[in-house]
C-alpha cells in the first residue's frame, strides 16, 4: 500500500510539473528535487536557487540569461527561495533576465529549512546556491557566483561525456 501511495504521489508531481506552462511559478515542497530529477532523466542540469533580496543572486541571473541567449537547449531549472506572495517581482525578474522560458519553482514550505535539507542536507541558506547535475545526478554544489565561463566549461564537459 505504501509503494502504491508513493507511486501515486510521484507521478501527481510529475504530471504537474509538465502541465504548468512557461512563465508559470511551480510550488517547490520536499518532493520537488525528486520530480525534477524524473524530468531530466539521463540528462545533465544546472539547479539555481535565488532570492529577491540578494544582490549576488540578481547578478548571477543576469549571467545565467546572457548564457541562455546563446545556449538555446540550456538545461537550467530555478528556484526562488522567495514566497508565493512575491510571484509577481519573481516573474518580473526572471522575465527583465530572458529566463521566463525555464522551470522555475517558488518555495511554499512555511519552514524553508525542511526544503533546503531536501535538496541538501549540508546547505545552511547561503545564496547564491547552485547545483551541477551530470548526466548520472551526481551533484557538485556551488555557493556563490558562478561565472559564466565555470558554466560554459561544465556544459561543454556534460555535452562530451553524453
Amino acid at each position: 500500500m505504501k509503494r502504491l501511495a508513493a507511486a501515486l504521489l510521484f507521478l501527481w508531481l510529475a504530471l504537474g510539473a509538465a502541465a504548468v506552462g512557461a512563465g508559470e511559478l511551480r510550488p517547490f515542497t520536499a518532493d520537488s528535487l525528486t520530480a525534477i530529477r524524473h524530468t531530466f532523466a539521463g540528462r545533465p542540469f544546472i539547479l539555481t536557487l535565488w532570492s529577491l533580496t540578494c544582490h549576488h543572486c540578481v547578478k548571477e541571473l543576469q549571467t545565467l540569461g546572457r548564457l541562455a541567449r546563446s545556449e538555446r537547449n540550456l538545461p537550467l531549472v530555478i528556484v526562488s527561495t522567495d514566497t508565493p506572495a512575491e510571484a509577481p517581482e519573481i516573474r518580473a525578474a526572471l522575465k527583465r533576465f530572458g529566463l521566463e522560458r525555464f522551470d522555475t519553482w517558488v518555495f511554499v514550505d512555511a519552514v524553508p529549512e525542511r526544503l533546503r535539507y531536501s535538496i541538501d542536507p549540508s546547505w545552511r541558506g547561503e545564496l547564491p546556491r547552485s547545483y551541477l547535475f551530470d548526466s548520472a545526478h551526481r551533484r557538485e554544489a556551488h555557493s556563490g557566483m558562478l561565472s559564466e565561463a565555470q558554466l560554459r566549461n561544465w556544459l561543454r564537459q556534460n555535452r562530451q561525456a553524453r
